[in-house]
């Protein structure tokens, strides 16, 4: 059978000894692997899953696809040898300054180039991995996305000298994004990826493509579940934005649906830390919902989750918002 979804994985660092928050271990990435060849999952490069999903052209069932952020050293010692011993294509998201500094735990240009020999494909992430969204004391909005734009020029030059590749994707540091940043990324002709969960589908924005993060609690009792999960068919959401004001410290979002193989009945909404949401439907025909924090955001990232079963009850159809809630300053956490 096919599909008009593709599961994409995140992975920042593979090793014992780096922060949980943003590491798996290498016995739990040998299961994750091991899981996807076992079970026939259909891994494939993350430009060849994104070009059949811009064309609605249909990708086998179980169709994956494994990215990691960053360029941890973490990626080559312990990763690398996993995604030989299976064949697996990969795709690294690539900050140039660190391993240009030769930092300790970061790749090298040299080990870069050789899992590029062995199917793995280089892009953008950045010069520096700062926070695109924080503007600099008294900077416009005209010179805050020229100063994006540049740095995302930089980048993939500096990729491209030495690697040779520039496919055009661009991972947003910290899943951090606006309406504005977002619109300059596709100008330039770019394909974006965030950090909110979820499979990518048809109808998904192509700037800013769902990824499951895969580091502490997240994939490791339910990686089975969220790699046979499909995209929920969401032709629109309100608002655009992932940032929230002070005025609105428990967004509304709402959501608009498209016909699909999923129990409308059985969707229920989360939000980080918080549990299930309430969730109310808008019309009789049950395609727009609205739901909303049972309490104020805090300052940083939250998600809201919102899944429903197939018909078949054999996987779950996810969806994923991103909310930003800024300091004081104007400024984002790390």
């Amino acid at each position: 059978m096919a599909a008009s979804s593709a599961v994409i994985l995140q992975y920042h660092h593979v090793s014992d000894d780096t922060p949980r928050i943003t590491s798996v271990t290498p016995d739990t990435f040998k299961k994750h692997m091991s899981y996807l060849a076992e079970n026939k999952f259909n891994v494939i490069p993350l430009v060849e899953a994104v070009e059949a999903l811009r064309n609605q052209q249909q990708l086998p069932e179980k169709t994956v696809t494994i990215t990691f952020d960053d360029a941890y050293l973490s990626i080559y010692t312990n990763a690398f040898p996993v995604m030989k011993t299976h064949g697996f294509p990969f795709t690294i998201f690539v900050t140039p300054t660190p391993v240009d500094k030769k930092y300790q735990k970061f790749l090298s240009w040299e080990q870069l180039q050789e899992m590029a020999l062995h199917g793995a494909t280089l892009a953008n992430h950045t010069m520096n991995h700062d926070h695109s969204v924080e503007r600099l004391p008294g900077e416009t909005e005209e010179q805050w996305l020229t100063r994006f734009r540049t740095d995302l020029e930089t980048t993939e030059s500096r990729i491209k000298e030495k690697t040779g590749q520039s496919v055009k994707m661009f991972a947003w540091t910290f899943g951090e994004t606006t309406p504005e940043l977002r619109t300059a990324l596709d100008e330039m002709g770019y394909i974006g990826f965030g950090q909110q969960s979820g499979a990518a589908g048809e109808y998904s924005d192509f700037t800013r493509l769902p990824r499951f993060p895969m580091a502490g609690i997240y994939g490791v009792n339910d990686f089975g579940i969220k790699v046979k999960s499909k995209a929920l068919p969401v032709t629109n959401q309100t608002p655009d934005s992932s940032l929230i004001s002070k005025d609105s410290l428990k967004p509304e979002l709402v959501l608009t649906l498209a016909k699909g193989d999923y129990q409308k009945k059985q969707l229920k909404c989360y939000a980080s830390g918080q549990g299930e949401l309430k969730v109310t439907w808008l019309d009789k025909e049950m395609t727009r919902l609205k739901t909303q924090a049972n309490r104020d955001l805090p300052v940083g990232r939250t998600r809201y989750n919102c899944t429903a079963p197939s018909n078949s009850g054999k996987h779950y159809y996810w969806y994923s918002h991103a909310w930003l809630r800024l300091t004081d300053e104007g400024n984002a956490l790390n």
